[in-house]
């Protein structure tokens, strides 16, 4: 009968080990490049560790065992890279089916409508939309920065701010994280209150405020400028979802608002409701 190699078995689950180890690699490089100590070689401890029990498991099994099918070594091997791949918050493979779950997340309906101050003035857009997740895990779910569908807008202009999020039914939440427990087959109504990055909204004194907008490469009269240009302006929405252990988020709807937006007039309603600049 064949003969199996026992070192080569063992020489391969080492490998995947490694492999399965990359995401520490690169966070004991991130930690490198931002001056850590030697206490980042830490990073390296659940390989070690691993490497370290398939090893002795070879010493043993090697002057116990016959090298002939099936080999104990070799189920002895996988046991330690299931083991491992359980254990590791981080690994190719979670990565892997972690950005299929993200890009499954559907989005039902997007809408879009004004976000009006207490008085009644236009302060930004709101969003809300419906969403279904393909498995139970932790995401972060939301829109990102509404800018201008014709991809030309200043910063300044661009809804960066939320003021607001709201999900229902609401999905459990993490203390020690931001993403949160979604159930699949569910269906979730996200509402997010988007402002300009010019201007924000005090909740308490339901008052708004201007935001230093001149910057090195943005002057007052381009602000100006941009603001006399965008009276009548589709944004362009799109919901992001991102997964608490992959590196990239995945966008999962990209299309424009059904109304059009007079970016002037938010401005205006500084002035309208007596706001100045905010304190710094």
């Amino acid at each position: 009968m064949k003969r199996f190699p026992l070192p080569l078995i063992a020489f391969a689950a080492s490998a995947l080990i490694c492999v399965q180890n990359l995401p520490f690699v690169t966070a004991f490089t991130w930690a490198l490049i931002h001056g850590a100590g030697l206490e980042s070689v830490l990073a390296f401890l659940p390989a070690a560790i691993a490497l370290a029990v398939l090893w002795a498991g070879y010493r043993v099994m090697k002057s116990r065992v016959t090298n002939h099918l099936p080999p104990a070594f070799l189920i002895f091997a996988i046991a330690v890279l299931g083991l491992n791949e359980v254990l590791l918050p981080a690994t190719p493979l979670k990565e892997w089916t972690g950005q299929r779950a993200l890009a499954g997340v559907r989005v039902l309906a997007v809408r879009d409508e004004p976000l009006l101050s207490a008085h009644g003035n236009p302060i930004g857009v709101r969003i809300s939309f419906d969403a279904v997740v393909p498995r139970t895990g932790a995401y972060f779910i939301s829109a990102s920065t509404l800018s201008s569908a014709s991809g030309d807008m200043l910063w300044p202009l661009q809804f960066g701010h939320m003021s607001g999020v709201g999900v229902t039914p609401e999905p459990t939440n993490r203390s020690d994280s931001p993403y949160r427990i979604f159930q699949k087959r569910i269906t979730y109504t996200f509402t997010q209150d988007m402002l300009p990055n010019f201007i924000q909204y005090d909740e308490k004194t339901k008052t708004p405020c201007l935001v230093e907008v001149r910057t090195k490469y943005v002057t007052e009269s381009d602000f100006l400028s941009a603001l006399a240009a965008n009276r009548d302006t589709s944004l362009r929405r799109e919901i992001q979802v991102s997964g608490e252990y992959n590196s990239a988020g995945v966008v999962v709807a990209d299309d424009v608002t059904s109304r059009r937006y007079d970016i002037r007039a938010i401005y205006d309603t500084i002035a309208k409701e007596g706001g100045g600049r905010c304190k710094q």
